[in-house]
């Protein structure tokens, strides 16, 4: 299905730590911009369209630990949720309790929701099959469930260097993509994103120079989405695949 434009606005990524945040966040220029925690911090789109945007993100980061030591694959299971009045996108609303696969999401004070591993569950969600949510509902968002039917995105192996030129411009590859309605490309802190079948995106020697020099990351994010109406009101659920490499900004 083709995204408009015109009827929907994408967040440059969804912070899931202590300040959990649905907003638009435009390019910063001046500082270089880099989450902590990027395997935890995965672009997802939000909708001003609905009452609510409920995403399932499968993520994969691969790092070298050098000293002979293997590549290495962590793999986590996260989620996020936000919901509005269907007039005010800027302003996020109670939803009551909202689990995903049976994991409870925890609800920060901008009224954001999200699902983070843990001490109990270091791997986070168990995403086997298709996600299945439950919001209890509050106020004049209704309690509902709801399990997804359009599966995750594929996606293969980031591609290009770990090495990232300080002169010039880097492309940021991936071996194969499918499913995808579209692509999050990141590179430290800047996102752009491509249509649900491209396998690269060009960062600007301009952009990288934003992000300072030493270790970094990339991230390739493909993602889908389905609307189901609950009660009358329009809510967009969200499946994504997120791969993560750690970079050097020479």
């Amino acid at each position: 299905m083709k995204l408009l434009s015109k009827t929907f606005k994408l967040g440059r990524f969804l912070v899931l730590a202590g300040a959990v945040s649905f907003s638009i966040a435009s390019c910063n220029t001046e500082e270089p911009e880099t989450p902590v925690d990027p395997a935890s911090n995965p672009p997802t789109p939000t909708f001003e369209l609905g009452y609510g945007t409920l995403a399932a993100v499968k993520t994969v980061t691969t790092f070298d630990p050098g000293f002979g030591v293997p590549i290495q694959e962590i793999i986590l299971g996260v989620g996020s949720a936000g919901f509005t009045d269907g007039v005010d996108y800027a302003n996020l609303i109670d939803a009551g309790t909202i689990t995903l696969e049976g994991e409870s999401l925890t609800k920060f004070d901008n009224g954001a929701y999200a699902y983070q591993p843990n001490n109990t569950n270091p791997t986070g969600i168990d995403f086997s099959g298709n996600p299945s949510w439950e919001v209890s509902g509050s106020g004049s968002v209704p309690a509902f469930s709801h399990t997804t039917s359009i599966g995750f995105p594929t996606l293969g192996t980031i591609t290009s260097s770990t090495t990232v030129p300080g002169t010039g411009d880097y492309v940021l590859t991936v071996s194969n993509i499918s499913g995808a309605d579209s692509v999050f490309f990141m590179l430290g802190g800047i996102s752009h994103t491509e249509a649900g079948t491209a396998t690269s995106s060009t960062f600007t020697e301009a952009e990288i120079n934003t992000m300072g020099t030493g270790a970094n990351f990339a991230m390739v994010a493909p993602y889908r989405w389905e609307m189901a109406t609950k009660s009358g009101k329009d809510f967009y659920f969200v499946t994504e695949a997120v791969k993560t490499q750690s970079v050097t900004i020479e």
